[in-house]
């Protein structure tokens, strides 16, 4: 009986212990579609890609789906060192079986190896209890020398997380974006030469640690029966970087795997480093567009990957297209010059959001500025003088709320849109209008006179834009602050 309630008190312990540091655990690894989300998919993921942000900032996951329909899977973290580089792979693939495992080799190149506490934080915490990670948590420790208390403390994790209380966000309890595979993308522009080492052919050796790694890596994989694709993303690199390089490629054709260094195939791949790169470490949305095409067609050609699009089980891919495309029509609307410009593209718009356009206060004070492009949306021009609020879903005119009294919730696939407008008399005697826009729970409304526009993606349950032009301020538009996701 004792060793019973022995059993059961330790059982209980654990469960705690477990939904305790589900809660406190850090999430965010500084790019990468994350543990969490990795452990929790039950899909297939034909291609995992690895290294730090060379790897989640390149390999554009919504362009692989939409154009071949390659369920792939990012899981790296920001300026990782190449040691986690191999203790991510050696975990991965202790819980999945890739088709092909891609590793970004920039980690590889440069000197010795140094670990801090961002390693600890970003890479190790968000690891699973595994052998691999008590490896890493034993790595880490030899090489911060740290004493076995600290050792423990780490691989346990919760003495490292539990203070963490104070600082719990929504993201802790939610992940609003379970579909994250890995890419976020820029759309910033750096204009850069182009590096001047595309032709140098001088071998240098590699850090021993690190070409240790990358042969554990080759090995690790060829025992599980996966294949190993190397690639380098373009950035400024060094002409000793360069040369390392080309040992990379020697060790990659003497294990006979392939090494794309698109360091020296951006001509082949049409790459502009006047265009293409966000800084000069990064490529932008259409580099990653022109790396990833590459990468996804000779994936397709050397391992006959599957093309999962429509397979039952691969909706968070489906998803996180949707997302990535969401974020451009984002970008775009907020590129608008001017209130014509943004109607105009408003109208442009695929079937994947929810538009509303409200006309506030004294819109009509100059005159009407807002007429000829609210008419090409099938707003009629007795509707406007009347004023109110319209709904529009793909691309459909779904409801009208004439004049300055009006109140509707509109319910969406994921929350609901409350619009609303009272007439009241100001202190100073006057009669105006107050018009509520508010997607889940968020005030939208941007100006008091002229026009509000609010554009939401019902599927995703995201805020795609909030904007507004001030009638008396001109035609440029004022937009809400998105936290980028």
């Amino acid at each position: 009986m004792r060793l019973l309630k022995g059993l059961l008190f330790a059982a209980l312990t654990i469960g705690i212990a477990a939904a305790s540091l589900k809660i406190l655990n850090y999430k965010d690894m500084g790019g990468g579609g994350g543990w969490t989300r990795f452990y929790a998919e039950q899909a297939d993921i034909d291609v995992l890609f690895f290294g730090n942000s060379h790897a989640h900032c390149t390999v554009d996951h919504g362009y692989l789906w939409d154009h071949y329909g390659i369920a792939g899977y990012t899981m790296s973290a920001g300026a990782q060192n190449f040691a986690g580089t191999y203790y991510f792979v050696r975990e991965a693939l202790r819980v999945k079986k890739p088709q092909v495992i891609a590793v970004e080799m920039y980690g590889a190149t440069g000197g010795d190896i140094g670990n801090s506490e961002y390693d600890v934080y970003k890479n190790n915490l968000g690891m699973a209890w595994s052998l691999p990670s008590f490896a890493y948590t034993g790595y880490l420790a030899d090489n911060m020398r740290m004493d076995s208390s600290w050792r423990w403390q780490v691989f346990l994790k919760l003495p490292i997380v539990h203070s963490r209380y104070a600082e719990l966000g929504r993201s802790d309890f939610q992940d609003d974006m379970p579909f994250m595979r890995g890419y976020r993308g820029s759309f910033d522009v750096t204009v850069m030469e182009t590096p001047a080492w595309e032709d140098d052919q001088t071998v240098a050796a590699l850090n021993e640690e690190k070409e240790k790694y990358l042969q554990g890596i080759l090995d690790m994989a060829r025992e599980k029966g996966v294949k190993v694709l190397l690639f380098a993303a373009p950035y400024d690199l060094t002409q000793e970087e360069q040369e390392q390089y080309n040992r990379i490629a020697e060790l990659a054709d003497e294990n006979g795997v392939p090494f794309l260094n698109f360091n020296h195939m951006y001509q082949e791949i049409g790459f502009d480093y006047q265009t293409d790169m966000r800084e000069t470490g990064h490529v932008n949305n259409d580099g990653a567009d022109k790396v990833t095409e590459y990468l996804a067609r000779f994936l397709k050609d050397q391992y006959a990957l599957p093309d999962r699009r429509g397979q039952e089980g691969y909706e968070a891919w489906e998803q996180n297209s949707l997302y990535l495309r969401n974020k451009k029509i984002r970008h775009d609307l907020q590129s608008a010059q001017d209130i014509n410009e943004y109607l105009q593209r408003v109208k442009d718009m695929t079937e994947e959001e929810l538009v509303v356009i409200a006309l506030t206060g004294n819109y009509n004070a100059l005159g009407e500025v807002y007429l000829e492009k609210l008419t090409s949306l099938g707003i009629t021009a007795q509707e406007y003088y009347q004023g109110g609020a319209w709904i529009f879903r793909g691309g459909d005119r779904i409801a009208y709320f004439p004049g300055k009294e009006y109140d509707s919730c509109i319910e969406t696939l994921k929350g609901e849109i409350h619009i609303g407008s009272r007439e009241f008399v100001s202190e100073q005697g006057e009669l105006k209008d107050e018009v509520q826009i508010v997607a889940d729970g968020r005030d939208c409304r941007m100006i008091e006179n002229g026009v509000n526009i609010l554009v939401y993606n019902e599927e995703l349950g995201m805020l795609t834009d909030a904007a507004g032009d001030d009638v008396y301020l001109g035609l440029e538009m004022t937009h809400a602050e998105i936290a980028e996701e």
